[in-house]
Parts: C-alpha cells; sequence; structure tokens
C-alpha cells in the first residue's frame, strides 16, 4: 500500500506560490531515469550516437587513437573533409584538455545525435556534441568540443523570486504565457504561479507532442509497434536541415527511433514521417482526449510540410481562408490543395503574419495537460517507453537532468529571415519519486519578430533557467 502525504503552503502575495511540493512515498519507486548513473557513470542505449559516444570517452582513456579506429568510427563524408590523421590530432588535443573524461550532464541523446557536458579528471569542464548517421556504418558525421561552464544565466537574474521571473518573462515579447504547475494524484495540473496561462499563442514545434500522443494511443491499441521499421520516402522529406535528411531515401527507421528524433532533435522530417505513419485522424483523436481547452483548434493536424505550405504556397488571402475556415473545409483545402502540392520546394509567397496567427496553437495550461495525459501510460508498456524515450531525449539546458529522476522537454520556433524569431516556446516536465511532476512552460509571441533582437533569445532562457533553478529548489 502506498501512502501519499502532500503539503502545499500558499503564500499572501499577489501570485499564488508554494513552499512544495514533496511527496512521501512509502512504496515502491515510480520511476526509473531513462539513463540511470552507476558509480557516477551513465548507462546509455545502444544506438548510433550512444555508441560512437561511448567509444570517444573510451579514447580520453588510452594514449592514443589508431588511424584504422578513425576509419572505422567516422563517417566517409567526415572523412573527406578532415583527413583520418588530422582526426587523430583532434582526438589528441579533447584527450589533452580532457584526459579520462566522463559524462556529468547528459544534456541531450537521440538516436543520432548526442550532446554532453563532461569534465576530466583535471576539472576541465566543457561539452560534446557528436552526430552519428543512422546507416552504412553509423560514423561519426560532426564532432564539436568546447570547453565552458554550465552557466546558463545572466546575473541579474540569479536573485530573482518566482512571480519577478515571471513578471520578466512577460517584458520578453508582446504576448507571453508562463506557467508553473504541479499534476496532482488525479493527473490535473495544478496552477503553482503563472501569467496568461489559457492564452492561446503559436507553439513551433512544441505541436509535436500531440503527433507523439497520437503514435502512444496506436502503439497502445497494437496497430502499430515501435520497432517496426519505416522507410525515408521523398514525400516526406521537410526542405530544412534534419538529421533524417542526411541518409538516403530508402533508409529504414524504427519506428520509435523517428519519435524520439522527432522530440529530442526536433526533427522536421522525422515528424512528417510519423505523422504520415500514424494518420491525422488517429491523431486528432488523441488531440481529442489530451486535455485540450478546445480540441478543433489543433485539429486537423497538419504535418510541417503542409504548415509550411501555407506559409510559402499560396496567397496570404487564401491562406487566411483556410486558418479561419471550418474544420471540415480546411480537411477539403489539405486534401485538394496541400497535400496534391508534395514537399516544400520553392517559396513563392512569404506569409510572415502567419507564423502567430495561422500556425499551431496552444496554451501553456494545453501544454501542461497533455504532459499529464501522456504519463498515464502504463509504466513498462510500448506506449510509455516510446514517450519516455522521445519525451525525454532532451532536456535543452545544464542541470537540469542530474536532479530529477525523469526530465521532459520540448521547445518550438518559427523565424523568418527576414525579421527573427516570431515564435519561441520552451515546456518542461520534471519528476522525482518523492515529489508530485512539475511542469514549467514559457512561450513567446510577437507578430512583428524581432524575439531574438539584443539577444532576446538568450533573455528567454536565462530567466527560465532561474524558474526552473527555483523549482529544483522546492520553490
Amino acid at each position: 500500500m502506498k501512502i501519499w502525504i502532500g503539503l502545499l503552503f500558499i503564500l499572501l502575495t499577489g501570485h499564488i506560490q508554494a513552499q512544495l511540493i514533496f511527496r512521501n512515498d512509502f512504496g515502491p519507486l515510480d520511476i526509473q531515469p531513462l539513463f540511470p548513473e552507476s558509480n557516477g557513470i551513465f548507462t546509455l542505449p545502444n544506438e548510433p550516437a550512444a555508441n560512437r559516444l561511448q567509444w570517444l570517452l573510451a579514447q580520453l582513456a588510452v594514449d592514443q587513437t589508431s588511424l584504422a579506429e578513425i576509419n572505422a568510427q567516422f563517417s566517409a563524408n567526415w572523412l573527406s573533409q578532415i583527413s583520418a590523421i588530422d582526426t587523430q590530432n583532434f582526438i589528441q588535443s579533447i584527450r589533452d584538455g580532457y584526459p579520462q573524461a566522463q559524462i556529468t550532464d547528459l544534456v541531450a541523446l537521440s538516436p543520432m545525435e548526442a550532446f554532453v557536458f563532461i569534465t576530466g579528471d583535471t576539472g576541465n569542464t566543457g561539452f560534446i556534441r557528436l552526430q552519428a548517421l543512422y546507416s552504412a556504418n553509423q560514423g561519426i558525421n560532426f564532432l564539436q568540443v568546447q570547453g565552458r561552464d554550465d552557466v546558463v544565466q545572466f546575473p541579474e537574474d540569479n536573485n530573482l523570486s518566482l512571480s519577478e521571473a515571471i513578471t520578466k518573462f512577460t517584458t520578453l515579447a508582446p504576448d507571453t504565457g508562463v506557467l508553473v504547475a504541479y499534476i496532482n494524484d488525479d493527473n490535473q495540473c495544478q496552477v503553482i504561479d503563472s501569467h496568461n496561462p489559457n492564452q492561446l499563442l503559436a507553439t513551433g514545434s512544441l505541436f509535436k507532442p500531440w503527433v507523439l500522443g497520437g503514435l502512444a494511443e496506436a502503439i497502445d491499441q497494437g496497430t502499430l509497434l515501435p520497432e517496426q521499421n519505416v522507410e525515408f520516402v521523398a514525400s516526406e522529406r521537410v526542405f530544412n536541415n534534419t538529421l533524417v535528411n542526411l541518409e538516403p531515401f530508402g533508409t529504414q527507421f524504427k519506428l520509435a527511433d523517428l519519435a524520439t528524433l522527432m522530440l529530442g532533435n526536433s526533427d522536421n522530417t522525422a515528424t512528417d514521417l510519423v505523422h504520415e505513419t500514424v494518420g491525422r485522424s488517429v491523431i486528432d483523436d488523441y488531440i481529442d482526449i489530451s486535455g485540450v481547452d478546445d480540441n478543433d483548434v489543433l485539429k486537423p493536424i497538419l504535418s510541417v510540410n503542409e504548415q509550411f505550405h501555407l506559409f510559402f504556397s499560396f496567397p496570404l488571402a487564401t491562406a487566411n481562408d483556410y486558418v479561419n475556415g471550418s474544420e471540415s473545409n480546411q480537411l477539403n483545402f489539405i486534401n485538394n490543395q496541400i497535400v496534391p502540392l508534395g514537399p516544400v520546394s520553392s517559396f513563392p509567397f512569404t506569409n510572415d503574419s502567419l507564423l502567430t496567427a495561422g500556425s499551431w496553437r496552444a496554451s501553456p495550461i494545453d501544454i501542461c495537460n497533455n504532459m499529464a495525459t501522456l504519463r498515464q501510460y502504463e509504466a513498462g508498456s510500448d506506449a510509455m517507453q516510446v514517450v519516455d524515450r522521445a519525451y525525454g531525449a532532451q532536456a535543452a539546458q545544464f542541470r537540469i537532468r542530474p536532479n530529477w529522476d525523469r526530465v521532459w522537454y520540448k521547445g518550438g520556433s518559427l523565424v523568418s529571415g527576414t525579421t527573427g524569431y516570431h515564435v519561441l516556446t520552451h515546456a518542461w516536465l520534471l519528476e522525482d519519486n518523492g515529489r508530485w511532476p512539475i511542469v514549467v512552460v514559457g512561450m513567446t509571441n510577437d507578430s512583428g519578430g524581432g524575439i531574438d533582437t539584443d539577444s532576446g533569445i538568450f533573455k528567454v532562457q536565462s530567466v527560465l533557467a532561474r524558474i526552473l533553478e527555483l523549482v529544483t529548489q522546492g520553490l
């Protein structure tokens, strides 16, 4: 039998805050970390990027890396640009700077990319960013190692209270929404502090957890399998740079791996492959049960290519007619006007106003409710394993994952080539066996763009880092 004891102290301020949020659990542990540690060593999955990362770390503990090993571990593309000898020298420089280095913070890990914070036995700290191909020899295709500390806050944000941090966040764009909430034992989001928690805002790629939900439902119902192969086909390729696009057409991806690339790397081609495999109607059915306040806002759920067609392929008046049309008219437009165009390959129009007014939208509380829904799949089930691996692939910032048993993250952005960021969003679920799950959502929209003016994108990161720090401390 489990005994849950929760205590919530409400402070009488202009905001509802909490001196919370500890839950004493006298039963078995519910959550197993996605990347468990043993004696300070992370246990990593058998995936291309993880395997190459472990090889690289092993090289930092030996005297030299042979040219034969380099030829075996790196892709032909890498070696065509950086010779095996130059690569050998590069690895030696890493070895000199970070001898016997170990991972101290696993920020992000997908099947094709790793981003980790390392510390050498001399105390030197830095990060490794590594990409590996999915097919061929699964060789390292990109490697960056850079010395730095793990500070992500500007000094002026270091001592902000929760209410002060939220107030500052509201100044970073004309339209903002912020939510700090916990998920209670009835799987309901309970607001701790917020600003505009129910306001619909453009999400950017933060719509992708609803695609993940459709996949989880299909797996839970037995119509799709995590291990089944999905072929990379030209009809689902999205024009922008993605990891999946490094692979040749015909590459067979495991469906679960595509889900992790979709969430962990925000890979748009992976997203459209999952969207097509699951099917719009299945994802739309999931939206109906995901806890959104108005399920018609996200339905019919557009793929990335379909959304980009509204931005680039139609006159603004035509695109606005779609945005303002009924669901049946939208489905008709998708099937008869968008789908026949195939992937976006030209850009006759630039409908920047639609980045905020005509793209995927949700409120901070919608995002929290969706997280609460996704964490209800049975522990250990195929559906839950896919959700946890995909949503847990990315932490987005340093010093988050080491403090929690479960970290889920997804962010999003929409950017104009001329006016900068119109949409920048972030959302975390943070969960421990001894606390209620905490959700932090920060959303910024600017119809005129420019969220990144004067390093605004880093200001957003800094304020959210302070909020996350307060949450970790127990507020």
